[in-house]
């Protein structure tokens, strides 16, 4: 038995809430779920978990204390399955069930995934092994087989109809609508086909993240600059009586020294910066001793550009030398070594940043002058004795900063990254796509119905079997039923197939089976209603262009002569066996007194089909009274509703005409 309409839309409906269900429940985050799959790794977990194992989380506006809870670890850069322990603040404690220590990040809840909705030992390897190109294109390849396989079985089923029917399919007549189906299932075979290498694409990509977080550095330079001057006593010693950056400073003649240092920050990214800065002088002998001392005060700047100055006393200094050396007894050589401090907070790229810079300028101390060290440690640090190198100072540094890398996928003839792989997958899905529905819609357009008949092939070819000639069994004679939906109904209900018989000028549909012949003749509904229209149109009553009374059964029309009508009531009345929508049509005369013959009423001629009354000059039914025939027409619809035959009235009966009227619907409404 094929399934009932009603039956189909159930089993429909009944699939998309489970497709519905298990979209829901398991798609996996990067295609719109809410389902993270987590393959496990490490001991951190046992016994619960090992290496290899499934784990399938889902979201959860909320997690508590003691859930098994995957988030993502910035400093690991990886997917981490741990256990909440507790909270600080906003942000939660994990630690592994295995651990003798809780995990040194404190996730926020932004970067939480998911909790453990249920996990499969060893399933994770598995899931692992899918992911490889050359299995994806395996299974795509095995759907579309299995999509090419139904087609094929679908062929050798209606060729089993037809043998069963008595025809030789190769032999059979094929329509267009058969021919455009077998194009469209090409057609769509060869989609499939386009669709593959893009669906492949698409697996491999969106089944794997498009970037990785990774450390980007963020560099930065620091640069100063150091500078001196003194005024000098008139003399040969300085001509212009005054020492710069890079001359000797004598004692005898120079009392203080003035000391700059300039600090300048540049970096490519953007950044925001403020800090102090600070000089001392450190003053060291080749006997070991040493000593530290503030020059000048501490100052603030904010932004790329500080500075800081200080005064130098060189008699406080040589004052200091020797009262050293007397109380130590100990004499030796003196460095003088001016150190600038300065320190800088704020950030680069919005990544937090403190930095400090103290580049060292040396200066070669005697009795008598301070010589600057154009090779110490300064000049070495720098890479060079150079004057321009000591007195300018720079150095460079980065903050590392948390970024994100593209990855790629890997062909032998292309590397593509996955986010362009993902790009090209949905595009080129799209595109075949497109180009089936209008190749589709071309071939539709092309096998277009010029004709009842050819709708009725295209609409419902696969359950017709054309075939040369359908025989009627003796004694027997097919029931027309009134549009080709019915006769469909009735080879469902009788789980039949439907035979096309095609004969010069006329097509016809049958459904046989043992409890009778259906039939259903293009254009039949057409004559029909021409039949029931040969009446002439009233004059008085406008309703009457259409028949007065309609119910749903079987075809069985009958007719009389034409008349004048008039509308009568009559009860609706619904034949339900097979639920067809044929129609009854009767009319009725206007009634004038009854009057009485003396003649036998004659039968009208009443048949299965089509009903086409006999009037003949022996036929005294068309020169019978008003009062005869109605009483004709009300038995007449009984007997043709209740598929019964009563003899008919003579005029020696009493002719009633409400009576007769009234007993007949009695018999019409018992079949309800």
């Amino acid at each position: 038995m094929r399934r009932h309409p009603l039956k189909k839309l159930l089993a429909t409906t009944l699939g998309i809430i489970v497709l519905g269900s298990l979209w829901f429940y398991l798609a996996p985050a990067p295609l719109g779920g809410s389902t993270t799959y987590v393959v496990t790794r490490g001991v951190s977990m046992e016994p619960e978990f090992h290496t290899g194992d499934l784990a399938v989380v889902r979201s959860q506006s909320t997690y508590h204390v003691g859930e098994v809870v995957a988030y993502h670890n910035k400093e690991l850069h990886t997917i981490v399955l741990h256990r909440i322990i507790g909270r600080d603040g906003n942000r939660y404690i994990f630690k592994g069930d295995n651990n003798d220590f809780v995990d040194f990040e404190h996730p926020a809840a932004s970067q939480l995934i998911g909790g453990l909705w249920f996990h499969v030992a060893g399933a994770g390897a598995t899931l692992q092994s899918i992911r490889s190109p050359a299995l994806v294109g395996v299974l795509v390849a095995g759907a579309l087989l299995l999509l090419m396989g139904g087609a094929f079985v679908r062929r050798r089923r209606l060729g089993r109809r037809q043998r069963r029917a008595g025809q030789n399919p190769e032999q059979v007549h094929i329509h267009a609508p058969a021919l455009a189906a077998d194009s469209m299932t090409m057609v769509l075979a060869l989609g499939l086909v386009a669709l593959l290498p893009f669906v492949m694409l698409a697996v491999l990509s969106f089944t794997r993240p498009s970037t990785k977080l990774h450390t980007v550095p963020l560099p930065y330079k620091q640069s100063g600059k150091f500078s001196y001057s003194a005024d000098a006593t008139p003399g040969p010693a300085y001509p212009a009586n005054h020492a710069t950056t890079g001359d000797p400073l004598f004692t005898r003649v120079l009392n203080e020294v003035n000391l700059r240092f300039g600090y300048h920050f540049a970096s490519a990214a953007k950044h925001s910066l403020s800090g102090k800065a600070s000089l001392s002088a450190t003053l060291t002998s080749t006997s070991g001793w040493n000593t530290t001392f503030p020059l000048g005060s501490t100052t603030n700047f904010h932004g790329d550009h500080g500075g800081v100055s200080a005064t130098l006393n060189l008699a406080s200094l040589h004052t200091l030398i020797q009262s050293v050396e007397k109380t130590t007894r100990v004499t030796g050589s003196y460095t003088l070594t001016i150190v600038p401090h300065v320190s800088a907070t704020g950030s680069l790229e919005h990544v937090p940043l403190s930095t400090t810079f103290s580049p060292m300028l040396e200066f070669s101390v005697s009795e008598l002058e301070l010589k600057p060290n154009l090779g110490g440690s300064a000049a070495s640090a720098t890479g060079g004795p150079s004057t321009a190198r000591v007195f300018t100072p720079s150095a460079s540094s980065s903050v590392p900063s948390k970024g994100y890398q593209p990855l790629f996928l890997s062909f032998k003839v292309a590397r593509v990254s996955v986010a362009t792989a993902r790009a090209i997958a949905l595009i080129g899905i799209a595109v075949v796509i497109a180009g089936l529905i209008a190749i589709l819609a071309l071939l539709r357009l092309r096998v277009r119905p010029s004709d009842e008949a050819t709708s009725i092939r295209a609409r419902y070819g696969h359950m017709i079997i054309p075939v040369a000639h359908v025989a009627q069994p003796a004694g027997s004679s097919a029931i027309d039923v009134a549009d080709m939906e019915a006769l469909v109904r009735i080879a469902e209900h009788y789980d039949r197939s439907i035979l096309h018989e095609a004969t010069t000028g006329t097509e016809a549909f049958w459904v046989t089976d043992e409890s009778g012949q259906f039939r259903y003749t293009v254009g039949a509904s057409a004559s029909v209603a021409d039949e029931h229209h040969v009446a002439p149109q009233p004059t008085v009553v406008a309703e009457s262009q259409q028949p007065p009374y309609t119910v749903s059964a079987p075809v069985f029309v009958v007719q009389q002569p034409p008349i004048e009508p008039r509308t009568i009531e009559f009860p609706a009345v619904y034949a339900s066996e097979l639920k067809l929508d044929g129609q009854f049509s009767a009319f009725e005369t206007a009634v004038p007194e009854p009057v009485a013959h003396g003649w036998i009423s004659p039968e009208p001629v009443v048949t299965r089909g089509w009903v086409s009354p006999e009037a003949s000059a022996t036929n005294e039914w068309a020169t019978a009274d008003a009062a005869s025939q109605d009483r004709w027409i009300a038995r007449d619809l009984a007997d043709a509703l209740t598929h019964d035959h009563l003899s008919w009235p003579s005029t020696d009966e009493t002719a009633d005409i409400g009576h007769a009227r009234a007993g007949a619907f009695a018999r019409v409404t018992g079949l309800n």
